[in-house]
């Protein structure tokens, strides 16, 4: 829609203005800014117009609709009321065009949370300062401490490989590099969101953590639907303290009381729960490979566990071990077939189970098997330099 208070004028008139250097300014300096449109701008003809969003930091090609800010039914009375389902390059401006100021605050810092966990994450994992250098291509997400914990896992659960996936004797390196990879990636995403209230905190946490990503010089690729995708922090139940109390209160059986607790923060299948064995519980994650069996590296159980949810699982572990050494695994008698029995505790300490998905439809499944994408290919787009915090604010949109 053209703007009524942006003069029209022929060809003609505006080489006559021009020459007197009298030419109107455009809209962007009649909406308070005193720049020419931001952005690296290419010439077509007589005019300066914008380069297309499709170099964008990583994403190469433009999304096959425009971002939307949505609103999640759960999440009505949550301080994040409507999000952005745009990816990194344009959340935060989203949010920041569309929502009030104090909701638009809210959000920011959610997202700052993620941006800080995640540097701070990545400068302790890689041995490196956060200069938040957008040139910077070196990829070192991977734990250097984390390949004894690699190696111990792949001990305890004898994944069953292919044969050619397996490393060469005395290589020191190969599969446990792969695994250390992946155990990092996945324990570290899963323990961002792992304590998170809502829907709308998980999104915005992890746009956060792709932003970080991107300052370090780095690519975190999620799910392209990520705002309606299923997995831990999206369709999951937060664990708080009163559940947490009244799953202790209402079981006499650690191992029950373990088991609902898990099914609340996993939202895993009653198959999945009943293969999980007692070696899969470490200090701050459940590491298995799954009922399926291990095919590469994204098939990698990992699910963090709450802080508040890890003594549960931890007394469980030591009930089971006491009381039945014959049975390897942890929440054996616990879930029934088909889940009947973990029904019943769930309706005993009046919770409701969440929906319930195969680990394999996760979001953090698809960012592993995203995990191995190109470097980012820094490009100065003001949205994106806005959700890095590397700009002050985003171009408003004109009022229709």
């Amino acid at each position: 829609m053209v703007d009524a208070s942006v003069p029209t004028l022929r060809p003609s008139e505006l080489e006559d203005l021009a020459k007197r250097g009298a030419v109107p300014d455009g809209p962007t300096r009649q909406l308070g800014y005193r720049q020419a449109p931001d952005g690296p701008t290419q010439r077509l003809g007589h005019r300066q117009v914008p380069d297309a969003p499709t170099r964008q930091v990583g994403y190469r090609q433009l999304r096959a609709r425009p971002s939307r800010m949505v609103t999640f039914p759960e999440a009505a009375d949550e301080q994040l009321p409507q999000i952005s389902d745009g990816d990194v390059t344009t959340f935060r401006a989203d949010a920041y065009r569309s929502l009030p100021s104090d909701e638009f605050a809210r959000v920011d810092a959610v997202y700052t949370q993620g941006i800080r966990a995640t540097c701070g994450w990545l400068a302790e994992h890689s041995g490196q300062p956060c200069h938040h250098d957008l040139d910077q291509h070196e990829r070192r997400w991977a734990d250097p401490l984390g390949a004894g914990l690699a190696a111990h896992m792949l001990t305890v659960l004898r994944p069953r490989l292919p044969l050619p996936s397996r490393p060469h004797q005395g290589s020191g390196g190969g599969l446990v590099d792969e695994w250390n990879d992946i155990l990092s990636l996945y324990r570290f995403l899963g323990g961002l969101v792992a304590d998170s209230p809502s829907r709308g905190h998980t999104i915005t946490r992890l746009r956060g953590a792709q932003a970080a990503f991107l300052l370090h010089g780095l690519r975190l690729d999620l799910p392209p639907d990520l705002a309606y995708s299923v997995g831990p922090g999206l369709t999951t139940i937060p664990i708080d303290h009163e559940i947490i109390t009244r799953i202790r209160t209402r079981t006499d059986n650690p191992v029950d009381a373990a088991a609902l607790a898990t099914a609340l923060f996993t939202g895993a299948t009653a198959m999945e729960l009943n293969a999980i064995p007692c070696v899969a519980l470490t200090a701050d994650a459940l590491i298995f490979n799954g009922p399926i069996g291990y095919a590469h590296a994204p098939d990698l159980y990992v699910w963090a566990i709450p802080p508040l949810a890890r003594p549960l699982l931890y007394d469980a572990r030591i009930h089971r071990e006491a009381h039945d050494t014959s049975n390897s695994k942890l929440f054996a008698g616990a879930v029934g077939g088909a889940g009947f029995r973990l029904r019943k505790i769930a309706a005993a300490c009046e919770v409701t189970l969440p929906d319930l998905y195969h680990w394999h439809h996760s979001w953090i499944r698809q960012a592993g098997l995203l995990r191995m994408s190109e470097q980012p290919t820094p490009v100065r787009n003001t949205d994106l330099l806005f959700g890095l915090k590397l700009a002050a604010r985003p171009r408003r949109r004109r009022a229709r």
